[in-house]
C-alpha cells in the first residue's frame, strides 16, 4: 500500500500532523513535530524501509546488543517503525494478533532507550530530548498518526466503526469528540450500558 504523493510531501504531512496535534492538544515541541513530519514523509517515499518482519521484543533485544552510535539507529529505528505501523496499519496488526499495548511498549521502550543512550553521542545528543518526547507520549502520537491517515487514501468505512468500539471500551473523551468530528454522536445510557 502506498500513499500517492504529489507536490510537497512534507507540507502536506506537516499540515495534517499539526492539525491532529492542536485537536489533540499536544505539547510537543518544535524539533519533535519536525522529526515527525520527517519520519512520515520518508515512510511515504519508501515504504519499504519497514522492517516489520521479527516480533519487536527480538528487534529490541537485538538493539540493546549492539554498541554506540550503531544501537541508538537500531532503538530510532524500532521506535520510528512501531509508531508509523501502528498509527497507520492498527488493523493489519490485530489480524496478525498483535496488541496495540505490546506494540505501544515496546516502540516506547525503544526512545526511551535512546534517549538515554543520546546523553552519550555528541552526534546525537540533538535528538535526545525529541526521544524524550516521543517515548513519553507514544501512545498520543499514534493516535496523532491515525488522524493524519484517515486523511490519506488509507482511510477505510470501516474507519468509523474502529473507532466507535474503541471509544465503547476506553469511554475516551478525544475519541467521542473524533466521532462527533464524523456525525457520530456517542452517548451512555443513563443506566451506564451500552446497547
Amino acid at each position: 500500500m502506498t500513499i500517492e504523493m504529489s507536490g510537497d510531501v512534507r507540507g502536506w504531512f506537516h499540515e495534517r500532523l499539526e492539525r491532529a496535534l492542536v485537536r489533540r492538544r499536544s505539547s510537543a515541541s518544535e524539533i519533535t513535530r519536525q522529526y515527525l513530519v520527517e519520519l512520515l514523509a520518508a515512510f511515504a517515499e519508501k515504504p519499504g524501509a519497514l522492517e516489520w518482519n521479527r516480533p519487536l521484543a527480538l528487534q529490541l533485544a537485538d538493539a540493546v546488543e549492539l554498541e554506540g552510535g550503531e544501537r541508538i539507529a537500531k532503538l530510532r529505528a524500532l521506535g520510528d517503525a512501531a509508531l508509523y505501523v501502528l498509527g497507520f496499519f492498527e488493523d493489519h496488526l490485530e489480524r496478525r494478533g498483535v496488541t496495540r499495548s505490546y506494540v505501544v511498549t515496546m516502540g516506547g521502550r525503544a526512545y526511551a532507550h535512546a534517549e538515554s543512550l543520546a546523553a552519550f553521542s555528541p552526534r546525537e545528543m540533538v535528538r535526545r530530548p525529541v526521544y524524550g518526547e516521543l517515548a513519553q507520549g507514544f501512545e498520543d502520537y499514534v493516535e496523532a498518526f491515525d488522524e493524519v491517515r484517515e486523511s490519506t487514501v488509507l482511510r477505510t468505512p470501516q474507519d468509523i466503526v474502529r473507532l466507535y468500539e474503541r471509544w465503547k471500551k476506553t469511554r475516551s473523551p478525544r475519541l467521542a469528540e473524533r466521532l462527533r468530528s464524523e456525525g457520530v454522536f456517542p452517548t451512555v445510557p443513563s443506566g451506564g450500558t451500552l446497547h
